[in-house]
């Protein structure tokens, strides 16, 4: 699957690659149920890989990270406020109920903090955005969080690859 999905995303370009760059990101956080299948971190270490190749520039592989992060919490903690109590129940199996609860107690830790402690974290990165939405933090004061998480983690992760960029396939 993953030489599929590269194959199809480098036949396409600098569109292509800054598109799995802006998308799995993005709906890594704003699609809990699917957020473990969709290698965000991976595209973003990979889009670094290939600017330093030469197939798209570093700025704005960057920009398109902090862009996807951005979207894709937002789109997260919207999802959350729709279907909060769905999320909040205690339903569902032991797994499920344990990572609601850490994350949730992130939260009630943490604040709005968690939000950027949360994009660090892989299986947290998930649900996160729609905890918070869930729980009603301030839109405001998560936004600004988004916006910072996203602006520490895409650029660690872009040059991550940029550094790997020599010893990648090329």
């Amino acid at each position: 699957m993953t030489g599929w999905l590269a194959e199809h995303v480098l036949a396409h370009g600098a569109f292509g690659i800054l598109g799995a760059v802006l998308l799995l990101p993005a709906l890594e956080a704003a699609v809990p149920v699917f957020g473990a299948l969709m290698p965000g971190q991976t595209a973003v270490v990979a889009g670094g890989m290939l600017a330093w190749q030469g197939h798209v520039t570093v700025e704005a592989t960057l920009l398109t990270a902090v862009a996807g992060v951005v979207l894709g919490n937002l789109a997260g903690y919207f999802l959350g406020r729709r279907w909060q109590a769905r999320l909040l129940s205690p339903a569902g199996g032991a797994r499920r109920r344990r990572l609601t609860e850490r994350a949730l107690g992130l939260i009630a830790r943490r604040g709005a903090h968690a939000v950027l402690i949360g994009r660090f974290i892989a299986v947290l990165r998930t649900v996160v955005p729609t905890l918070c939405g869930a729980t009603r933090m301030p839109l405001r004061r998560y936004l600004l969080w988004s916006a910072v998480s996203g602006a520490l983690w895409a650029p660690t992760f872009v040059l991550i690859g940029y550094v790997m960029g020599p010893v990648g396939p090329g």
